[in-house]
């Protein structure tokens, strides 16, 4: 019986199918080198062959390949502009720590000249880093005495706590605070709450109108003011003069017309309903894709390294659907997308499209929405996170808890931690676990469910099943979240070629099935 080797080099990895006839034997894959469409990757892809045929005993009789031109996909993250905001400045929207409850509007004023301001308006006591808790909180009460209408406190030193225990009376107390650029502003506000409840004037449009006095054009700034400041528990905002009528707008990113696949950060942060302040939501993340037009090494190459007679597959969408279509249960009008590293890749019947924007870009929108390096990103992106409860205590995301073996560094309590080869990983402390999985999901619906939407769109849009095949397909997550974005009327599923390779052999097995094939015709 004739022993094939199915081929199939993509542009992350290289997977190869031994069969005999039809039958599977094996299966292997190897990182690509050198790049799709390389001879270096053909080289390694012949290697990875006949080393798996060595270890089960057979000799290679004919393999089947699809020479394919290398699809790079680029992907990069997009500062957008900040959001005007006119006359207002948002000084802080969190601290260290705060004390007392409550809000204050007033003129900024140096500690040191609390005496000498005006008893008949109300002033904000700002303490730069050399005044410490005692003198600052010495400084207020003589100013409260001597009749003088403090409403706030901010200092520049994480001392909030030690000077309000020390006032004569409670006002709103906000540290860490960059009190030498408020000085120059005309009116201060400061607003804290406690008990982690959020904050009632500050993202009030209206108030934040009448207690700066802004003008009818002004409205829209003390809006974007008060969403930004959703969800937090205490904030400065401060008016500054009058800006130059002709202050000049930041340009807008270009972003290309084709090929490309764009998700706002801000997108997803909306639909996670995630906490402003969370996670970052100022970015475009922007996917790619080029490189088609270069010439691919052909059959002959495979042939001569592998030294057997190689069958040329025209089509490798038609062999990723041949081999998906072995899987148990579909149907044979089911849509085949292949999920990779750079590209999504939908196969219907008699067509096919290749879309940038797939894992890539999604370790990408985890970097830039944390603020975390790519490494530590690819990790968290994948599947569920721990919180460090304690040294030795963690708990999933569904709330179960359990002893570690082996106690974590003290400074990872209070973060979310991912598996990684190295152990635990910390990637965050800036989201519970169940914000975090609202964001991953979210994220994942919109950047590789919304890739798989538009790509059926375009080839199938009368589509029922969805059957996901490549890397990617190994993410637990992702038939969630490619479900949820096509509706309950798409059923979605996850590839096992011929029912025991998985969701990886699609192309490689396929290959297999459709050269054989063609051998049989044409002998």
């Amino acid at each position: 019986m004739t022993v094939w080797a199915g081929v199939d080099i993509g542009n992350a990895t290289t997977e190869i199918v031994l069969c005999a006839g039809l039958e599977v034997v094996a299966g292997a894959r190897t990182p690509t080198r050198g790049g799709k469409g390389s001879q270096r990757a053909v080289d390694g892809a012949a290697q990875l062959a006949r080393r798996t045929a060595e270890a089960h005993g057979l000799t290679i009789d004919r393999a089947a390949f699809a020479p394919t031109q290398p699809v790079h996909s680029a992907v990069e993250r997009v500062q957008l502009q900040t959001q005007r905001t006119g006359r207002l400045v948002v000084a802080t929207r969190s601290a260290a720590t705060t004390a007392g409850d409550g809000a204050g509007v007033g003129v900024p004023v140096p500690v040191e000249d609390l005496l000498a301001a005006p008893a008949d308006r109300p002033v904000v006591a700002c303490a730069t880093a050399p005044w410490g808790y005692e003198a600052v909180a010495r400084s207020v009460n003589a100013a409260l005495a001597g009749g003088r209408d403090v409403v706030a406190v901010l200092t520049a030193n994480d001392e909030a706590v030690l000077v309000s225990n020390r006032l004569a009376a409670p006002l709103p107390v906000v540290d860490d605070v960059d009190v030498a650029a408020l000085l120059s502003a005309a009116l201060v506000a400061v607003e804290v709450r406690q008990s982690s409840a959020p904050l009632q004037r500050l993202t009030d449009p209206f108030w934040l109108t009448d207690v700066f006095g802004l003008g009818p054009d002004e409205r829209g700034d003390a809006r974007a003011v008060a969403d930004e400041l959703f969800d937090s528990v205490c904030a400065v905002v401060s008016l500054v003069g009058h800006l130059p009528a002709d202050a000049p707008l930041d340009p807008a990113p270009a972003l290309p017309e084709h090929q490309a696949c764009v998700v706002h950060l801000g997108d997803i942060a909306a639909q996670a309903n995630s906490r402003r302040g969370s996670v970052s939501v100022d970015s475009l993340v922007m996917a790619t894709m080029g490189g088609a037009d270069r010439p691919a090494a052909d059959a002959d190459a495979l042939a001569d390294a592998l030294g057997v007679p190689v069958t040329r597959i025209d089509s490798e969408a038609a062999a990723a659907r041949a081999g998906a279509l072995t899987t148990p249960g579909v149907s044979s009008d089911v849509v085949v997308v292949d999920v990779g590293g750079g590209t999504v890749d939908v196969v219907a019947e008699g067509a096919r499209v290749v879309l940038p924007g797939a894992g890539q870009l999604l370790t990408t929108a985890t970097a830039a929405a944390l603020d975390i390096s790519r490494s530590a990103a690819e990790y968290a992106k994948r599947a569920e996170a721990l919180t460090a409860v304690t040294v030795q205590l963690v708990e999933d995301e569904h709330g179960r808890r359990r002893f570690l073996d082996k106690a974590l560094p003290g400074r990872c309590t209070g973060w979310l931690l991912t598996a990684a080869p190295s152990g635990l990983l910390p990637f965050t402390s800036q989201l519970s676990g169940s914000e975090w999985r609202s964001w991953r999901l979210a994220a994942k619906r919109l950047v590789i469910g919304g890739n798989v939407m538009a790509g059926i769109e375009r080839v199938a849009p009368a589509a029922r099943e969805v059957l996901l095949v490549g890397g990617g397909a190994g993410d637990d997550e992702l038939g969630r979240a490619v479900s949820e974005q096509l509706g309950r009327e798409v059923t979605v599923g996850r590839g096992n070629v011929r029912g025991q390779l998985g969701h990886r052999f699609a192309v490689a097995y396929g290959l297999v099935a459709l050269a054989a094939g063609e051998v049989q015709r044409s002998s």
